[in-house]
Parts: C-alpha cells; sequence; structure tokens
C-alpha cells in the first residue's frame, strides 16, 4: 500500500499507555504528552517521504495533555510519523525508534521517528548480577572509545565498535562498563540567550563570536526511550540490543548514565528506567541531575535487582524504609579521586583521610571509587600538568574545574626528560594501586591504561577529535602501564581478602591473633598519623577469607611511601612458618608485573624509596626462600 493515502475512518482512541509508537493488534498506536498546544497534528509518511495521513490528535485526548490514538493499518518498512505543534514540525519526544542515518554530530536530532518493533532475538541472554565487590568497572564513551583509527576496529564510534572490544575488555579484566549517554540527545550546543545584565559573563572576551559549539557528552535534555541514532550503522535499536547482549556472553554488565534536568518530570524517571531494562536488558543506571526521585527508584519492584549508582541522595531516607527492596544503590562521588590526588602529590594532612577512602566499604549501601573522570584530568595529565588547558574550547579557559590536585612533576606537558618521564609513571603506578586495592568497587576511565592524554584538557565536552576520544597508544611505556593494570586487577580479583563484601572492622574478631586490618609505620603495630607524615603500612590479614574449603587466603602487607624520602618500615610478625615476601614496588621501571623477591632471613624490615608503594604477601617457608640472598635488594 506504500504511496496509498491510509483510509482516515480507521482511527480510534488510544489507551494512553506507554509513550511512543507501538504495534498493536490491527495497526499502531500512537501515543505523546506536548502540552500546552493550540493545535497538535500526527502525519505519517511513506518510504519516499510522502504524507499519507494526518490526524488531529486533540481529538483523541486520554488525559490532561496526554493523546493517543491507534491508526489500524498494516504498517510498512520504511514508514515514519511526526509531529506538528502550533504549525512547527517537532519528532516525538518519546521516540523510541528512527529510520535516519547520520553521521556524528548531525545539528539536530532524528525528525521522522519509526514504530519500535520488539523482535529481537535475546536468545538466552541473562544479567551477569555481578556482586560490587567482585565487580572492575570501566567508563567510556561509546563515539569516543572507537572513534580514533588506532581502535582498529571497523565500526568506529559505534555500539558495535564496543562489540569488537570485548576480546580486549576481558584480557584487561573489565566486567561492567559505564556508558557516558548514549540514548537520543541533540548533538550542537546552541547559541546562548542575549546578554543582559542577568546573564552577563565579566570573565569572557565581549569580542569572542558565539559561536555553537558540538555537544559531545550528551549532558542535556533528551530523548530517553532510543538509543542514540548517530552511534549505530542505522538499526540503533538491534545494535544496541546485540551490544548488551554480546556483553552479557562475555560476562560484562551494561551500566547506563543518565542526565535529568529540570525540566524532566520526576515521575517519568523511573518509566524511563523500568524501559531500558525490560526492552534492552541493561544492568543499572548511573543517575545525575536535579530532583531524581531515589526513594521512588529503590522502591520500584522492577527496578530492584537494578544496580543504581547517585553521586548523591539522601542515604539514611532510603535504607531505613522497610518496604524497600533495592540493595544495589551506591554512591559515585568525587571524595575518593580528591582525597587520592592530594595524597598522590604529598600534600599536607592527608594520611588519615587516605586511609579512610581505602577502607570504605558500608554494608548499607556501595562505593564507587574513580581516580580520573571525564570530566578532570586523564591519570597521564594529571602527573603532567598543574593546570587545566581548555583553551580549544573557546571559553577563554574559564570552563572545567580549577582544583585538579596535579602534578606535573617538575615539567608542563609532554617532556623527553627521562628522570620527569619515569616519576610520572611511577606515581601512576600508585594511583593504580591506590584504585584498585582499594576496598570499595573500582572504576576505570577508559584509556588510563595506556597512558591516554586530553593535552590537558579537563573539559573536553565539547572536542569530537582526538583530544576528547581516545587514542590508543602501543609504545614501550604504555605497554608496561597496561600490563602493570593488568596485574593488579588480576591479583585483586584472585584474592578475596583483597575484595571482601563487608568493610573491614580493625578487629580480631576470628580471635585467630590478627585483625583483618591494622596499620603501622616505622614500628609495627604502632601507626602514626600526624599531619606531616605522607607515609604509612597497611596489613590485611588472609585468615579472614578463604581461597579454598581447605585454604586461607594470603595475608598482604602494603608500605605507601609519598614522601620526597625514603622510609623504613618495620613489618609485622606473621605466624611461625610464614615471612613475608615482596610481590612489586612500583618505583621499579623495568617491569610491568609481579616480582616475587624475598627479603633476607628474619628481616623485619623493608626500606621504601620515595613516592613508592611496595606489597608484600605471606608465604609459607621452603628450603628456598629461607636463604638470605646473596645480594641485598634494596626496596
Amino acid at each position: 500500500m506504500t504511496g496509498n493515502v491510509i483510509n482516515q475512518q480507521n482511527h480510534k482512541m488510544g489507551s494512553g499507555f506507554p509513550l511512543g509508537a507501538l504495534p498493536v493488534r490491527n495497526g499502531v498506536m500512537f501515543t505523546t504528552s506536548i502540552p500546552f498546544r493550540k493545535t497538535l497534528e500526527l502525519f505519517i509518511y511513506n518510504d519516499r517521504r510522502d504524507v499519507i495521513d494526518r490526524i488531529d490528535m486533540r481529538s483523541y485526548e486520554t488525559s490532561c495533555g496526554v493523546y493517543s490514538c491507534i491508526v489500524e493499518t498494516a504498517w510498512e518498512d520504511g514508514y515514519g510519523y511526526c509531529y506538528e505543534a502550533d504549525g512547527v514540525k517537532v519528532f516525538d519526544p518519546y521516540i523510541m525508534n528512527t529510520n535516519d542515518t547520520r553521521d556524528f554530530p548531525s545539528g539536530s536530532g532524528p525528525v521522522i521517528s519509526a514504530v519500535y518493533k520488539n523482535d529481537f532475538d535475546w536468545e538466552d541472554d541473562r544479567l551477569p548480577h555481578h556482586p560490587y565487590n567482585d565487580i572492575i568497572s570501566y567508563q567510556l564513551h561509546v563515539r569516543g572509545f572507537t572513534a580514533h583509527s588506532s581502535s582498529k576496529v571497523r565500526n568506529k564510534g559505534r555500539f558495535s565498535g564496543i562489540v569488537e572490544k570485548i576480546p580486549y575488555l576481558k584480557d584487561l579484566g573489565i566486567n561492567q562498563i559505564v556508558l557516558m549517554p548514549s540514548y537520543e540527545f541533540d548533538e550542537v550546543i546552541r547559541q546562548s540567550k542575549p546578554v543582559s545584565m542577568d546573564t552577563i559573563d565579566y570573565k569572557t572576551d565581549p569580542n569572542r563570536p558565539n559561536t555553537s559549539r558540538v555537544n559531545f557528552w550528551g549532558f542535556a535534555n533528551g530523548c530517553y526511550f532510543m538509543p542514540k541514532a548517530a552511534f549505530s550503522a542505522g538499526d540503533p535499536v538491534n545494535e544496541f540490543k546485540n551490544m548488551v547482549k554480546m556483553l552479557h556472553k562475555a560476562g560484562i554488565e551494561v551500566i547506563m548514565r543518565f542526565y535529568f534536568p529540570d525540566a524532566v518530570n520526576p515521575s517519568m524517571i523511573p518509566h524511563i528506567l523500568g524501559f531500558w531494562a525490560r526492552e534492552y536488558h541493561v544492568d543499572g543506571f548511573f543517575l545525575m541531575g536535579v530532583n531524581i526521585p531515589m526513594d521512588m527508584i529503590a522502591a520500584d519492584i522492577y527496578l530492584r535487582d537494578m544496580k543504581i549508582y547517585g553521586v548523591f541522595f539522601d542515604k539514611e531516607s532510603i535504607t531505613r524504609r522497610k518496604y524497600v527492596c533495592n540493595r544495589n544503590m551506591a554512591y559515585v562521588n568525587p571524595d575518593f579521586m580528591n582525597t587520592c590526588r592530594k595524597f598522590l602529590k604529598s600534600d599536607e594532612n592527608m594520611l588519615s583521610d587516605f586511609l579512610y577512602r581505602q577502607r570504605l566499604n558500608p554494608a548499607d549501601v556501595h562505593v564507587i571509587n574513580y581516580i580520573s573522570d571525564y570530566n578532570a584530568f586523564t591519570l597521564n595529565d594529571l602527573v603532567s600538568y598543574d593546570y587545566k588547558h581548555n583553551e580549544d574550547n573557546n571559553e577563554d579557559n574559564n570552563d572545567g574545574e580549577n582544583f585538579n590536585y596535579s602534578w606535573n612533576c617538575g615539567v608542563e606537558g609532554p617532556t623527553r626528560k627521562k628522570s620527569i618521564m619515569l616519576l610520572r609513571t611511577r606515581q601512576i603506578r600508585n594511583a593504580l594501586v591506590f584504585l584498585l586495592l582499594a576496598q570499595g568497587t573500582p572504576m576505570l576511565n577508559a584509556g588510563d591504561e595506556f597512558l591516554n592524554t586530553q593535552n590537558g584538557n579537563n573539559n573536553p565536552y565539547c572536542q569530537d577529535n582526538e583530544t576528547g576520544w581516545v587514542v590508543w597508544k602501543d609504545n614501550v611505556q604504555s605497554r608496561t602501564v597496561f600490563e602493570f593494570t593488568k596485574m593488579l586487577i588480576k591479583l585483586r580479583m584472585s584474592h578475596p581478602v583483597l575484595h571482601p563484601e563487608r568493610e573491614f572492622r580493625l578487629m580480631d574478631y576470628a580471635a585467630c591473633g590478627f585483625p583483618d586490618l591494622s596499620y603501622h609505620g616505622d614500628m609495627a603495630w604502632n601507626a602514626r598519623f600526624d599531619n606531616h607524615l605522607r607515609h604509612v603500612g597497611i596489613m590485611i590479614c588472609g585468615k579472614y577469607a578463604r581461597l579454598s574449603h581447605t585454604r586461607e587466603d594470603d595475608s598482604f602487607y602494603i608500605a605507601y611511601n609519598m614522601h620526597w624520602e625514603d622510609h623504613t618500615f618495620a613489618l609485622p610478625k606473621l605466624e611461625k612458618g610464614y615471612s613475608w615476601e615482596v610481590l612489586f614496588y612500583t618505583c621499579d621501571d623495568h617491569s610491568a608485573g609481579i616480582i616475587r623477591s624475598s627479603l633476607s632471613k628474619g628481616a623485619d624490615s623493608v626500606t621504601v624509596p620515595d613516592r613508592t608503594v611496595v606489597v608484600l604477601t605471606s608465604v609459607r617457608d621452603t628450603g628456598d626462600n629461607i636463604k638470605e640472598t646473596k645480594e641485598k635488594r634494596r626496596v
């Protein structure tokens, strides 16, 4: 029937739910809410974009501002629709699909919408449901992750490009990805309102052209029921679903970031999340914005097994309500990042705060730890720049966070000076130890594991180029950091005592002679936390976890020395038949993996160089490791 006008008598009142365009028996139901308009019409197009039907939606109002009409017809592939409100054509704010294929950025969202068909074959897809303490999370931007030619994928910047990178993610040890906004959003930041006394900006050059910029990140009001069309090769619905299915087959969870500004009705948010949970099988949501009804989300029976991440929410008001079933809520806030960054660059009076963040792992709500983020310095830039360099954003370097708690190790930006390059690599290793051996859930930022840089830009929200993309480095230094990251992840996941389910109690509640976690310093069992100190030792007792039914876990001693001088740590004495062995130290400039080095027989201390972390583990004494080493190695 392509090209024929639909019989307008085949229209009848719809149910008003759900919103969007969905197939129903004998036709399609169109439901939308575009209130406060004098006129609202539905236009239906054939595959040649000829108008084949025009419907006055105000005749089909089911409730205040909600219009629902069933068009009884055989809907053919290539058909589309849009609305006209007060004489202006607009796409459906509840769009679920589109036939339009566009490159990023296109300058506008899709105008012609398509009907959503739930005909994807999920096969036997199951959500992995990883416990928080077993998760290694990895945050990425769908386009930026594979847009650069160095990604070596066929489908650059697409959902299917992530599928091509699954072997890489598995090799690194990732079992959860966090996607930056990947629902439909406007890709262009429009010109601001005319300057008035209320909006004038005294910091910005008044002669600077007020040009539109690319909305690369997507933190804006969006069409929350549809995957980003420009992130697909033409079928955003099925390409996104296939990505989720393939990630699940690899044991990798999918968490979606959502940003909800003031304009979004809070009562719609649980409905939006439930839609993605049902239709797209995502594993959880990272919620950002204002007026987010976290208590409603926590109590929603359809979201009770979804992971819910939030920057700030009233934990007490949620957890004390007995009807709330969701125990998968987690804090994601910058406290861990800022504390670790300050300690890394040897700020004063940070020791106690650092130790608190390292062990924080409460039972009633989870914590997500990160040390670099999309709107902050990358890990490489953290040790390469003292100041932000956002000039390319055309905001006179006034945008972005001014307090980055970074240290360039002596030179601002790139350098070929070997001593500085080695120090930067050491600091990066230190930061990775902070993150991956802390007790909360670690979240890596894509590219940090191989020294991705944004050239000092800590706010590349409008940089759809090499600055905002991940550039896949492959050189000696990047491979060394990658292998070190991979080793740390494997170490963490191989030892339950390094990723416990609950927070350590700093007590010997197992009556084994050792507390689960204890602090040490120049003297064993007698740590000091004076404001001028920058070094401490942490012992994690393996008796509080088991590798198997018959074997306890190993014990670990982590010596943190962020001072610019060497320090000697007194080692706590282990039970008879066991001794300490060095696993690795971050000042080793020639190794990326574990280096097992036994201390001299009877050694009761270890000397740690400046700005270095040393990790030791307990080993059973044997004929080999009780012999004194012929050469005393300085660690």
